[in-house]
C-alpha cells in the first residue's frame, strides 16, 4: 500500500567506461572411455608467460590427484562429478566440473557382400556393458542413422543394418548413449571396393591440406562464435560443458550436421564442402537463424581458386609401365604416373574451383581394361563470401561535458581485411580510426557521439576493402535537456474490484476475501435502504455508506491486510450481530515478496532507461515509454516494513 513505502526521486549524472574482465585462465580436460578406469587429459589453458603449476582433481570417490593427466580406476560403476582445479603462477584458479557415469558399449560389425548396386550391408551389434545407457545414438560417418534412437538395455542389445556404398574405404561408426552425455564409443571399419572387378580398388579424391580449427562447446555458448576456414579445412567441435548439440542450419545436403546432444569430453568434426557461410545452432538452447547458442564457419576458396587433389588408390599389381590419369575423359599432362609398388598409391592434380562434377579415371597402360574412377564435384567458388559488415549500436552511459554520448558499436564481420576497420560517424571520422577486428567473434568498441536528440549514422568501412562496409542509425539522448522525474506513484496489490450485492436484510457473499490493494463495491438491489458500516468508527480501515437504495454504489477505502467487519446500522450491529458481513485480506505475496506497481512522468531522460532502486540495491533496468508516462512493476520484500523506492537514469 501506497502509505506504507517512502518514495525518493532520484537523478544521478555519472560517467562509465567499458571494460570486460576476462579470466586469465580456463579449466578443460577431456577423458577416455567411461570404464572402471578412466585416462584424463589436461586441456586448460593460461595466459601467456602466466604457465599453470598445479592441479587439482576431486574423483568424488574420496581421492584426489595433483598429476596433470592421471589415470583414476574408481571403486564401482557409479555417476560422478569429477573436478579439476587449476591454479597458475600468478595465481589464477579456474575450476571445471563433469558428471561421469560408467558405460561402456561393446560392438559387433560384420559386412554382407556387394549387392547389384554396388552397395554393402552392414550389421551393427551394440552390448550395453554396464545397463546404463538407455538409449543410444547409431552415426555413420558423423551423420545420425534413421531410427536413432534405439532401445537399449544388458539383456537386450540393438542389432541395425545399414547399407552403405561398398567404396574399399575406411568409415567411422559412432555409438552415443541419448541419456548419458559422457557415453560413447568410436569404431573405424574398412569396407570392400565393390566398383572394382581388377587389381585398382578403394580410389578417393580428397582436397589437399587443411588445418583443424577448434571450437569449443561449453555451457550455452560456442568459443569462438565465429570461425573462418579454407575448403580442406576441419572444424572441431570440442565439448566443454554438458548437454549440448553443434547442428546445422540446414538439414539436408553435403554441408549439413546433427552432432545430437552430447556432453563433455565429447568431440565431432565437421568438414565443410561447398564455399559460403554456414550457420549452425544447439538444438536445447538455440535455432536456426543465430537464436540463443549459435555460431557460424565462413568457409572459403583458396587463393586462385584452385584445388589441389589428393587421388589415392590400391593397387596389388605394379607394371613398371605405371599408369594413365584422366580427368573428363582428357589425358592429364603428368601422364604416365609410376606405380609406388604394390600397396597405397597416390597423385596429386589441380583442378579449378569451378561447382562443376569432374569424372576422374586410373588407367593401367599394361591393362588398360583395368580401370577405377571416381566422380569429384568441384566447389563453386563463385558463391564464395565477400567481406560485409553488420553493425549494432547502443547509448551505454551518460552525457559528458562536451554534450556528448557513449555509444557502443558491435561490427558482425564476414571475410574481413588484416588492416583492420575504420568509423565514422555523419561522415566525419572518428579519432580512434583505425580499430583492430576481434578475431573469432564479434567487435565492439565504444565512441562517442554528439548527444542532441537527433539521428546519426555510424558507418564501419575495412580498411583493406572500401566496398565492404556497413551501417546503422541512432537516436542519442538530447544532453541539452534537463531529465525530469516527476508524479512517481506508487501502489502494491492488483486493484481488483470485488462486487457485494446489497440484498434485503443479508449481504451476498457475506464472507469475502481479497488481496491487499483490492477493493470492495457494495451494489444495492434490495428494496429496503442500507447502509455499510464498518465496526471501527476511526482510522483509515474505517467507512460509512450512509442509508442507501436500490442502484446506488459505494467502494471500501484500500484496507489493510486482516479481518475487517462490517454491518448494516438498521438491521444489524457490530461484532457480526444481525445483517452483517467480513472482508478478509490477504497479503499479495509470491514467495515471500510482495509485486509493486510503479508509474511516473519523465522528460529529458537518456535512451538508456532508468534504474529502480530499492533500499539501494538494484531491482532491475527498464525502458522509458516513448509516451512519456512510464508504468513497470518490481518485487518487494513482503516484510511489513517500510521500504524506499528510487528511480535512476
Amino acid at each position: 500500500m501506497k502509505n506504507l513505502l517512502q518514495t525518493t526521486i532520484l537523478f544521478v549524472l555519472f560517467l562509465s567506461s567499458n571494460y570486460s574482465l576476462k579470466g586469465q585462465c580456463e579449466a578443460l580436460f577431456t577423458f577416455g572411455e567411461t570404464d572402471i578406469s578412466i585416462q584424463f587429459t589436461d586441456l586448460s589453458t593460461s595466459d601467456p608467460g602466466d604457465p599453470i603449476v598445479s592441479w587439482f582433481w576431486d574423483f568424488d570417490d574420496g581421492t584426489t590427484s595433483t598429476e596433470q593427466n592421471p589415470l583414476h580406476t574408481f571403486p564401482e560403476p557409479e555417476r560422478y562429478d569429477v573436478v579439476l582445479v587449476i591454479t597458475t603462477a600468478n595465481g589464477c584458479t579456474s575450476e571445471l566440473e563433469v558428471r561421469l557415469e560408467t558405460c561402456v558399449f561393446t560392438v559387433n560389425i560384420t559386412q554382407s557382400d556387394c549387392d547389384a548396386n554396388g552397395n554393402i550391408t552392414l550389421t551393427i551389434t551394440v552390448n550395453d556393458v554396464y545397463d546404463n545407457a538407455d538409449a543410444i545414438n547409431i552415426l555413420i560417418d558423423g551423420v545420425i542413422i534413421p531410427g536413432s534412437p534405439y532401445d537399449i538395455d544388458a539383456e537386450n542389445p540393438v542389432t541395425v543394418n545399414h547399407d552403405i556404398m561398398g567404396d574399399g574405404l575406411s568409415h567411422t561408426i559412432d555409438i552415443i548413449s541419448d541419456d548419458i552425455e559422457t557415453c560413447s564409443k568410436s569404431v573405424e571399419i574398412t569396407v570392400e571396393d565393390c566398383s572394382s572387378d581388377c587389381f585398382l580398388s578403394s580410389m578417393a579424391v580428397n582436397i589437399s591440406g587443411g588445418t583443424t580449427h577448434t571450437v569449443n562447446v561449453g555451457d550455452d555458448f560456442f568459443s569462438p562464435v565465429s570461425t573462418t576456414i579454407e575448403i580442406s579445412d576441419v572444424v572441431n567441435f570440442n565439448w566443454v560443458g554438458s548437454g549440448h548439440s553443434t547442428t546445422s542450419d540446414v538439414n539436408t545436403g553435403p554441408d549439413s550436421w546433427n552432432s545430437g546432444v552430447i556432453g563433455a569430453g565429447s568431440s565431432y568434426d565437421v568438414n565443410i564442402i561447398n564455399p559460403g557461410v554456414h550457420p549452425y545452432y544447439c538444438i536445447p538452447h538455440g535455432g536456426p537463424g543465430g537464436s540463443g547458442m549459435s555460431g557460424t564457419i565462413i568457409a572459403n576458396c583458396p587463393a586462385g581458386n584452385n584445388f589441389t587433389l589428393d587421388i589415392t588408390f590400391n593397387a596389388t599389381q605394379a607394371d613398371p609401365q605405371g599408369f594413365n590419369l584422366y580427368v573428363d575423359g582428357i589425358l592429364n599432362g603428368g601422364s604416365p604416373y609410376n606405380y609406388n609398388g604394390t600397396g597405397p598409391q597416390s597423385v596429386q592434380i589441380t583442378l579449378a574451383g569451378d561447382g562443376v562434377e569432374h569424372n576422374i579415371e586410373i588407367e593401367d597402360i599394361a591393362d588398360p581394361t583395368c580401370i577405377i574412377s571416381k566422380n569429384w564435384i568441384a566447389p563453386d567458388c563463385g558463391a564464395a563470401p565477400q567481406c560485409s559488415l553488420s553493425l549494432e549500436a547502443i547509448e551505454n552511459g551518460a552525457c559528458d561535458a562536451n554534450n556528448d554520448v557513449p555509444v557502443e558499436v558491435t561490427i558482425s564481420a564476414i571475410n574481413e581485411g588484416s588492416s583492420g576497420f575504420n568509423i565514422t560517424v555523419d561522415g566525419i571520422p572518428d579519432p580512434g580510426n583505425p580499430f583492430s577486428y576481434t578475431v573469432g567473434g564479434n567487435t565492439t568498441i565504444s565512441i562517442q557521439v554528439p548527444g542532441d536528440g537527433n539521428n546519426h549514422t555510424i558507418e564501419a568501412t575495412d580498411v583493406a576493402d572500401q566496398a565492404c562496409s556497413g551501417s546503422v542509425a541512432i537516436t542519442t539522448t538530447n544532453c541539452t535537456i534537463p531529465c525530469s522525474i516527476t508524479n512517481l506513484n506508487i501502489s502494491t496489490g492488483t486493484s481488483t474490484t470485488h462486487v457485494v450485492f446489497v440484498e434485503d436484510f443479508v449481504f451476498n457473499p457475506v464472507n469475502i476475501t481479497i488481496a491487499d490493494g483490492d477493493i470492495v463495491e457494495w451494489q444495492w438491489t434490495g428494496d429496503v435502504d442500507h447502509t455499510s458500516t464498518s465496526d471501527i468508527e476511526t482510522g483509515a480501515d474505517s467507512w460509512n455508506s450512509g442509508l442507501l437504495g436500490t442502484g446506488a454504489t459505494y467502494q471500501s477505502p484500500v484496507l489493510t491486510t486482516g479481518l475487517h467487519q462490517y454491518y448494516c446500522e438498521p438491521h444489524g450491529n457490530p461484532g457480526g450481530d444481525g445483517m452483517s458481513g467480513t472482508i478478509t485480506v490477504q497479503a499479495n505475496c509470491t514467495d515471500g515478496q510482495v509485486s509493486v506497481s510503479i508509474s511516473f512522468d519523465e522528460t529529458g531522460g537518456s535512451f538508456n532507461g532508468f534504474d529502480v532502486l530499492v533500499d539501494g540495491v538494484n531491482a532491475g533496468t527498464f525502458n522509458y515509454d516513448p509516451s512519456g508516462t512510464t508504468s513497470i512493476s518490481v518485487n518487494v520484500d513482503g516484510d511489513g516494513m517500510s521500504h524506499t523506492i528510487e528511480i535512476v537514469d
